[in-house]
């Protein structure tokens, strides 16, 4: 949903008066069906006009074109943080990008901040906010570049900010924040998290086996590596050399169980695999389908 849509469904629903769910969902498809028969009378905010000039920016045939117009929008409105984020990705020095991306979360938490998002009965629920979801987007961005610069305890102090912001995490930050764990071997810290999240993918299951590992705790290693052959039968195909991705399969998605879980997983979180130079003799060796 953009921001103009997002606004006239505000505005819309403001002046409905659905009295239970059923009348709800009467309204909504009242509203779509005006917007999409352009209906609906609604003038152009600013920040309407931001995002229109950062759609021309995310089109433009050159960069220095792109940054001109995402620089406009920002100009334009500076609640627009997704034109920010959109410079920081077009630059290619780090230092620079990280310098955007930087003083943008600093100025986008003092404006939200200002206009009262971040209020108790906000906190928990920032990525199902429209307005505040840039920001969550923003510091996973600043999350995921901490953990390639090999600061990770930096990586984990901006994770747990974003898992306090957003308990649900709809960005799976908590898998990074696992992996992170991993890498400084804080097994309560990763016993609670799991234990919060119950979830037994590959993604939370992976750091819990390499933090055994690395503490020689063979047993427990190898219930984890029981665990992630059951729930991905193509891990053990991944260090055998015989992975072969799905035909169906599209780059930078991945299906959860399939192989496009595995490789996105080692690649994502190629930090925490690098710090494991021998890893693959010992998965062969102890996982059980080993002679598939």
């Amino acid at each position: 949903m953009n921001n103009k849509m997002n606004n006239m469904l505000k505005e819309f629903l403001e002046n409905t008066d659905a009295k239970n769910e059923e009348e709800l969902n009467e309204a909504l498809g009242k509203f779509f069906e005006q917007y999409n028969e352009g209906e609906i009378e609604y003038e152009n905010t600013p920040l309407d006009d931001a995002f229109e000039l950062l759609e021309e920016a995310e089109n433009a045939k050159t960069i220095k074109e792109a940054k001109r117009l995402a620089k406009k929008a920002f100009a334009t409105s500076n609640a627009c943080f997704d034109a920010k984020l959109f410079l920081a990705d077009l630059e290619e020095n780090s230092l620079k990008a990280n310098k955007i991306l930087n003083e943008g979360l600093e100025f986008e938490k003092k404006r939200l901040e200002q206009e009262g998002y971040f209020g108790k009965e906000n906190i928990g629920s920032f990525y199902g906010i429209f307005e505040t979801r840039p920001y969550i987007r923003g510091l996973c961005t600043k999350a995921k570049n901490l953990s390639s610069e090999g600061k990770y305890k930096k990586a984990i102090e901006v994770c747990k900010e974003i898992l306090r912001l957003n308990e649900n995490d709809n960005t799976g930050t908590r898998y990074l924040l696992m992996a992170l764990y991993a890498v400084i071997e804080d097994e309560k810290a990763m016993l609670d998290l799991y234990k919060k999240y119950n979830e037994n993918c590959l993604e939370m299951l992976f750091p819990l086996f390499v933090l055994y590992y690395k503490k020689e705790d063979d047993s427990k290693a190898k219930k984890y590596l029981d665990m992630i052959n059951k729930a991905n039968k193509h891990f053990i195909k991944f260090f055998k050399g015989t992975l072969k991705l799905e035909e169906d399969s599209m780059p930078g998605y991945y299906s959860i169980g399939n192989a496009s879980e595995v490789v996105m997983h080692m690649r994502e979180y190629f930090f925490l695999v690098i710090t494991l130079s021998n890893i693959k003799d010992y998965i062969i060796e102890n996982s059980k389908n080993n002679k598939k």
